[in-house]
């Protein structure tokens, strides 16, 4: 099996897995899409009124919920390669407004979805796991006119990242995108006429934990505890002595808007 295939399988099996319990432990992907949503309600035209609204990534609802009760007019779709993810989203929103996808966000495109042109795609701290952003965004601007979403930012996890090289380990985790990386290709998109308009911040959000391991567990609650390939598996018992009896974690996220032409 290829090994891009495999790992998507693995993905969508750890997520799955993790739908019962994961809104209990994704606080801050909570709170960042709460703070998506605050952003684009400023960002979007007065008395913005799209078609259709496309959620990417969608989990069990953080964005979807705001979509649906701020566009009650408009179709939403919910993508997401996770099929325990979308059930859960279906139990908690039993409206024939939403409609389910089981799809690699990764790879949406027009061919995969069409809805009306005046629409809106958002997505909520997805977009780290992507092989090829800049591709994703490209595809995603062919879906709908307005897209809005958040991404993990490197920088994030400082304790954790310390607490490894302290104990001379390499924490395995997977490398994450810079908002200079971001910026350029926002500014090529716009360059080439594919983007119009565009606008973007980070901001951090501070997570606690009694212990190291307590932070370990919460990743694995979520389905993001999947170091990245090949890595040596660490001593994690010399991670959480050099972390201490209690640790804060940083989650660095950027937010990004983009408008069609």
């Amino acid at each position: 099996m290829p090994r891009k295939l495999n790992s998507v399988l693995a993905a969508s099996n750890r997520f799955s897995d993790a739908a019962r319990d994961y809104d209990h432990h994704a606080r801050v992907q909570k709170h960042a899409a709460q703070h998506l949503c605050h952003w684009l309600d400023q960002m979007l035209p007065t008395n913005f009124t799209p078609k259709a609204c496309v959620d990417v990534g969608s989990g069990t609802g953080f964005l979807t919920d705001h979509l649906l009760n701020k566009f009650p007019e408009s179709a939403v779709h919910a993508v997401d390669l996770a099929e325990g993810m979308l059930s859960e989203l279906q139990r908690k929103y039993p409206t024939e407004r939403l409609h389910t996808h089981l799809l690699n966000g990764e790879e949406l495109a027009v061919e995969h979805l069409w809805v009306p042109n005046h629409s809106l795609l958002v997505s909520g701290m997805c977009a780290q796991w992507f092989g090829n952003i800049e591709e994703a965004i490209r595809r995603w601007l062919s879906v709908s006119n307005t897209v809005a979403f958040s991404v993990l930012l490197n920088g994030s996890f400082q304790a954790w990242e310390t607490a490894h090289e302290d104990t001379n380990q390499d924490s395995g985790l997977r490398p994450l995108p810079s908002d200079e990386n971001l910026q350029d290709i926002m500014n090529a998109l716009v360059a080439e006429g594919i983007a119009a308009s565009t606008a973007h911040h980070t901001k951090d959000f501070l997570d606690h934990h009694p212990d190291g391991l307590s932070f370990a567990r919460s990743l694995r609650a979520i389905g993001a505890d999947q170091p990245r390939m090949n890595h040596k598996p660490v001593n994690l018992r010399k991670v959480i002595s050099a972390l201490g009896e209690a640790c804060t974690m940083n989650y660095h996220v950027g937010f990004y808007y983009l408008e069609r032409p």
